[in-house]
């Protein structure tokens, strides 16, 4: 491959696996983490024009489709579409998704796609979705990879970016064998095939592992596209997992369905009242004069809509990459839906392995915001927490860090002309010595004053391996002294001759 001998995929901005990036196509460069809209030409109900006034740039359409209504003798697809853009073409894999199989072979649709000039193109490969069997998916992952090696003297002398399908899903173990194997071959970006049944059903735990674990086993300088993507409810998930490229028509199906996008799910128009955004569409019109237009406007305006939530998404997404505050931006939306809550215990589970290309510190200074248990998971407070592991130090007493600047704190001030070595201990930052104290985060963060019961009880086990505490009755240190008594008196705590602990009033 011509494009396989430059550089085509450049590296911005680290958050985790999340990234900021840019693939260079011969028709401009797409900067990612990225959406294409599907774009039918014959049923386009939001116009090309308009994509771009609303920051889409490159899109997708069918190549297979184009190859059927032109009889394999479609020109040149920019000129076809009146796109000057980068565009990505589908080989046809969808529709063996839905019918089982096309009327064309993998080297002509190939040809077809080198023919037309396509900036991205895919192979067609065999989707195993959702309902096949684990021997059918096996046999699907080893088709497509056998078209994988047929299609590669064809694309060769090809200055297009090619993209070679990981299929295996639902099974994860498919899923790894897939993306290992993925590796050998000099194909430009990876894509995730086809989570669309799952991502209709709501299992996006399911979806995100699949990703993750796809992640974790491709080559990591290149790129991952994962297929049927449209929803902003799980896109800040997969970019946290590490994917690249999203495509999806959702736009336009929930608009031809009455369907309305919002951050935490869809509505149905029927069921609003009022807009909750400030899209031109929202801001001009009521949800009562949208339901009195005809169909074809109002799936006009629908679309537009959903395309700016899909648009505004990605926006908020890289914005927080580019602040290193991903992990802040997943905490709060794990709460819009059960199933988002779902996906975050499973990201939480692999952020060790995700988190491994993480900045030690935030560049920009920002603050971390502490929420709840699951923030101690928060790659930076993490990362804080390892380094303490490597540090040697002595800790005389251990105060409670409750209040910044730690060593502005009254008791502090007392201890400090007693000891020399002092010690603070945060449920989120666990102990470190004060010199820390004008570090980041032990600084620089946020946290509630209410610390729920789990963390106290983390806490605890913690500072009981130090001999000389100090418990001041706070807002958490009465809950302190509480759950420590409880488990001093079920034995859950020894507490010996060396242990020293002191009870101040706050």
């Amino acid at each position: 491959m011509t494009g396989a001998l430059k550089p085509y995929y450049e590296i911005k901005y680290y958050d985790g696996a999340a990234r900021i990036a840019r693939v260079y196509t011969h028709s401009g460069i797409i900067e990612t983490p990225y959406l294409f809209p599907v774009v039918d030409p014959t049923r386009q109900a939001v116009s090309l024009p308009i994509l771009r006034e609303l920051g889409y740039n490159a899109l997708i359409t069918n190549a297979y489709l184009y190859y059927r209504r032109t009889r394999g003798q479609g020109g040149p697809i920019h000129e076809y579409l009146g796109w000057n853009g980068p565009i990505m073409t589908d080989s046809g894999g969808y529709q063996v998704l839905i019918y089982g199989d096309v009327d064309v072979d993998n080297k002509t649709i190939v040809e077809f796609e080198k023919k037309i000039g396509v900036d991205i193109g895919v192979i067609l490969d065999v989707p195993t979705g959702s309902h096949m069997s684990r021997a059918e998916a096996s046999h699907a992952l080893e088709e497509t990879f056998r078209r994988a090696v047929e299609a590669l003297p064809l694309i060769m002398d090809s200055d297009a970016l090619w993209v070679l399908p990981v299929q295996g899903a639902p099974y994860k173990d498919l899923v790894i064998q897939a993306s290992i194997r993925a590796r050998r071959y000099p194909y430009h970006i990876y894509a995730l095939g086809s989570p669309t049944v799952l991502l209709e059903q709501y299992r996006y735990a399911e979806i995100l592992e699949i990703v993750i674990l796809a992640r974790l086993f491709l080559h990591p300088g290149k790129p991952l596209h994962v297929f049927g993507v449209g929803h902003p409810m799980i896109i800040p998930f997969l970019v946290a997992a590490g994917a690249d490229f999203f495509d999806s028509a959702s736009y336009i199906l929930y608009a031809r369905d009455n369907r309305y996008i919002i951050e935490g799910g869809t509505k149905r128009l029927d069921e609003l009242d009022y807009f909750p955004c400030s899209c031109p569409v929202c801001s001009r019109y009521t949800p009562r004069e949208l339901m009195s237009m005809p169909q074809p406007e109002r799936t006009r305006l629908l679309a537009l809509h959903n395309l700016y939530m899909l648009a505004k998404e990605i926006r908020l997404v890289k914005q927080a990459i580019r602040e290193n505050r991903l992990y802040e931006l997943l905490e709060e939306r794990s709460r819009a839906h059960p199933s988002l809550y779902e996906a975050f215990i499973v990201l939480r589970k692999y952020m060790d392995q995700l988190s491994k290309y993480s900045p030690r510190t935030k560049p920009r200074g920002h603050a971390v915001m502490l929420y709840g248990y699951e923030s101690i998971d928060n790659p930076y407070v993490k990362a804080f927490r390892e380094a303490l592991g490597l540090m040697t130090y002595k800790c005389d007493i251990l105060l409670p860090a409750y209040k910044k600047p730690y060593q502005e704190q009254y008791f502090y001030k007392i201890y400090r002309m007693m000891y020399d070595n002092i010690c603070f201990y945060n449920p989120y930052l666990g102990v470190f010595p004060a010199e820390l104290d004008s570090t980041f985060p032990v600084f620089q963060h946020e946290a509630p004053i209410y610390i729920d019961d789990l963390m106290l009880e983390k806490m605890i086990e913690e500072i009981m391996k130090y001999h000389n505490i100090v418990i001041v009755l706070d807002s958490w240190g009465i809950k302190i002294v509480n759950i420590l008594l409880k488990k001093i008196v079920q034995g859950e705590i020894e507490i010996n001759r060396y242990h020293r602990i002191e009870i101040m009033e706050f």
